[in-house]
């Protein structure tokens, strides 16, 4: 009887899902054309595939260019790097080894879909301190898991670059100004994890101050009971659960083939999927389609005034 029990309570946890017909509340996204540069903003290394490898693939093969900004190298998770180690007794160096591990790692899965390193920036921002950075922009941020105070990656954007929420600002206008975005895939702002709120209110205060609009889309992957089934399920829908279903989000069907070839490329995240939610949380979204929610910037750029890019042109 108490295995009956507890049987049923993994079934609701894992496996339930909102019932299908549900799709049918949101429009179509159409695929990006040829002429289209897609930037990606993943405060996070995995972020960029989880949410859209699907729409990036489709994109690549119409003739578009895709870009990817990593926010952080993932060096915060205790969990994965212990793993990976195989010690419980953690050091400093121990997770910035985890972070090396983790860019090498986007590289190999971002290869999958045909993206090309020259198109990966990796910003090397301390993972879970983008929300008090941003709260406190010109404090020197020190790294509670790290000890490093600056970005201590050779292959980062800037490498050496302090801690502070100004650099970081700085760094991804740099990143923005280059690449000239058609498209900008972004963190919503009710994402759970404080690096992703972080994310988004940032994007909305910079593109306040571009001369040029980018499409914004919208991606979740934290939040309540999402995604569900929280497993692999190839072939199913990926759908939202009822707080969300008022907002303007996209359906973006995945062709075949292009479900599986995101599955791949999620596989090469392989110190990530040592971490059993970690691994469920890949598997979780290889499903049918994606979802984008479609936005606006929070501010307009007022008339007349400069554009923080100083009318420079990009060359991606």
């Amino acid at each position: 009887m108490v295995w009956a029990a507890v049987l049923l309570v993994l079934y609701f946890s894992l496996w339930y899902a909102p019932p299908a017909e549900k799709r049918a509340r949101f429009a179509l996204l159409a695929p990006a054309a040829s002429k289209d540069r897609i930037l990606v903003v993943a405060p996070h290394i995995d972020d960029e595939a989880l949410a859209a490898a699907g729409f990036h693939r489709v994109a690549l093969e119409r003739g578009a260019q895709v870009y990817v900004v990593y926010l952080t190298s993932g060096d915060g998770n205790r969990f994965s790097a212990a793993i990976l180690d195989r010690t419980i007794h953690l050091r400093p160096a121990d997770l910035l080894r985890e972070g090396a591990i983790r860019m090498r790692e986007a590289v190999q899965a971002m290869a999958v879909l045909g993206i090309p390193p020259g198109h990966l920036f990796f910003l090397g921002y301390p993972d879970g301190g983008l929300r008090p950075m941003l709260t406190h922009p010109e404090a020197l941020y020190t790294s509670p898991r790290t000890r490093e105070r600056a970005v201590p990656y050779r292959s980062a954007f800037s490498p050496g670059t302090l801690y502070t929420g100004e650099n970081l600002r700085r760094d991804l206008l740099r990143v923005l100004c280059l690449i000239r975005p058609t498209f900008l895939i972004i963190p919503v702002p009710f994402d759970t994890h404080p690096d992703h709120q972080a994310a988004g209110i940032l994007i909305n205060d910079l593109l306040s101050t571009l001369e040029f609009r980018p499409n914004l889309l919208g991606y979740l992957v934290h939040a309540h009971l999402f995604p569900r089934p929280f497993a692999l399920a190839p072939h199913h829908p990926l759908l939202l659960p009822p707080q969300f279903l008022s907002r303007p989000w996209r359906i973006f069907p995945l062709p075949p083939g292009v479900e599986e070839e995101k599955h791949r490329a999620l596989g090469k995240y392989v110190s990530q999927r040592k971490s059993p939610f970690l691994l469920a949380l890949l598997d979780s979204f290889v499903r049918e389609n994606e979802l984008f929610l479609e936005e606006r910037a929070t501010q307009d750029h007022e008339e007349g005034v400069a554009g923080a890019c100083g009318g420079a042109k990009g060359n991606p």
